[in-house]
């Protein structure tokens, strides 16, 4: 299944893109969806400054992602 990824404020200038697709496994979790893109962005972001949001809102790491959900990248000082 796919699911968009924004990301926002000064985010998308260090990363060089603003927004993405990413194709997941059914049933996957918030939570490793987090863990995969925290992998990939640690190279470019630390990750306590990485914050992630679901369709504009906080949810807990078992949430079961969806298809055609949005997941939110920004900076923790800078809350959607």
């Amino acid at each position: 299944m796919r699911i968009r990824i924004r990301i926002l404020s000064h985010f998308s200038g260090v990363l060089g893109f603003d927004e993405s697709s990413l194709y997941v496994r059914d049933g996957i979790t918030f939570g490793e969806v987090k863990a995969l893109l925290m992998e990939q962005l640690s190279n470019f972001i630390r990750p306590i400054e990485i914050g992630m949001y679901v369709n504009m809102r906080p949810v807990p790491d078992d949430y079961k992602i969806n298809d055609g959900d949005t997941l939110y990248v920004f900076p923790r000082s800078s809350t959607p």
